[in-house]
């Protein structure tokens, strides 16, 4: 069995170690150590990764009571080889792991919430709760947090023999089904949990936390965080953003929502505006197309191709157009593509089938049934002698209604 060094000494980067077993599998090797410092996929987080030798190591796994590296190559069984961690990205996994603990403890502190889910990414992490707690709240949870991580306060690990060893201990949390030996980790001060992964040493080396969003899951709130380096790029990056907006709008930074706000407030009144110009436009483009209609066997017939119309306009004309027997039939052509809608009124072919012939004119996809039927298709050069091609054919259809 492998002794585990990371459970009593989370800053150690390189070791010695002998070699007890390497096995192939598929591309790689699995290789087992008499001792070792990589910690395996655990406890939601990453495991670490490093070398062993000269071989690489890319994941680490549990299996049963074996700690396995998977490698790129094979080492011979029984060599003693020198092993290194990538520890950058261990010590950025443990501050968020100890920064998680942290915003547990807050979180319970203040409002009674528990920690009921956690999941370490290489570039997020997030904890859930068992409650709802909102911006507030949350905030709250933020500013404590990183109020106790200042205090630089000394965070241990120690493993209890015995549950009975657990009595009196204050534990935030216990995971349900452990076995003794049981580690806890502590915060000095506050918190206090079961937990099997490496930490930092001090609460001043998690960094800042920050609460990047916060979202109702599951009847609770999840949190993604970020703690150290992570919160400092994002940090950096908001500003930038901020910096881009304000120089966009010619005003400081602590301007930039407001104008924003101005601005958005300036385009609704622009879109409303426009669509009441539109409004008024269609009605005049309503009467135009009524003028233009084509008696056939009683009924009127509307094909027409309306250039920079959006085809959402489509359905508003064509329904103006619908007074008596009616069969309207509009093409919005806005450049790449073309947008086609047919409307019926007093008539018995259905639209479904009729917009058949459309889609097989423009090669286009489209559907519909009863009174109403629309598609879209690539814009074809020759749209206007195609549109007079199906004038045609409605014509036709009409006629021997």
């Amino acid at each position: 069995m492998t002794e585990r060094l990371y459970l009593s000494d989370s800053m150690l980067s390189a070791f010695d170690a002998t070699v007890l077993s390497c096995e192939p599998q598929g591309d790689g090797y699995l290789i087992e150590l008499d001792r070792s410092a990589f910690f395996p996929n655990k406890g939601g987080q990453p495991c670490d990764v490093g070398t062993i030798g000269d071989a690489a190591v890319t994941d680490v796994n549990e299996h049963g009571e074996r700690l396995l590296h998977r490698t790129d190559r094979a080492v011979a069984v029984g060599a003693a080889v020198h092993c290194e961690l990538n520890f950058a990205r261990r010590f950025d996994i443990m501050q968020q792991h100890t920064g998680e603990h942290l915003l547990s403890y807050c979180a319970w502190h203040l409002f009674g919430a528990q920690n009921v889910g956690f999941h370490c990414a290489l570039t997020y992490a997030t904890l859930d709760l068992d409650k709802p707690v909102g911006h507030e709240g949350i905030t709250e949870i933020e500013t404590l947090a990183n109020r106790l991580a200042a205090e630089n306060a000394a965070v241990t690990a120690t493993i209890y023999e015995t549950e009975e060893d657990l009595k009196g201990i204050p534990l935030r949390k216990h995971a349900e089904g452990l076995t003794a030996p049981i580690r806890i980790v502590t915060i000095e001060g506050s918190d206090a949990c079961t937990c099997c992964a490496p930490h930092v040493r001090r609460t001043g080396e998690i960094g800042q936390l920050k609460i990047i969003e916060a979202i109702p899951y599951k009847g609770g709130t999840r949190c993604t965080f970020l703690c150290g380096m992570r919160a400092l790029r994002h940090a950096q990056t908001m500003q930038d953003t901020v910096s881009a907006i304000a120089l966009r709008f010619s005003t400081a930074r602590d301007q930039a929502e407001a104008a924003v706000q101005k601005q958005s407030e300036d385009l609704s009144n622009a879109k409303r505006e426009l669509r009441q110009a539109y409004a008024a436009l269609d009605e005049y483009l309503a009467k135009a197309l009524m003028q233009d209609a084509e008696d056939v066997n009683g009924c009127r017939l509307i094909v027409r191709v309306l250039e920079h119309v959006d085809a959402k306009r489509l359905r508003t004309l064509a329904g103006a157009t619908m007074n008596g027997r009616a069969l309207t039939v509009l093409f919005s052509d806005t450049g790449e593509r073309v947008s086609y809608l047919l409307a019926s009124n007093g008539i018995k072919p259905d639209t479904g089938l009729l917009i058949g012939a459309v889609n097989t004119a423009l090669s286009g996809n489209g559907g519909g049934r009863g009174t109403l039927a629309q598609g879209s298709a690539k814009r074809p050069s020759d749209l206007p002698e195609i549109a007079e091609q199906l004038r045609g054919y409605f014509r036709n259809v009409l006629l021997h209604e």
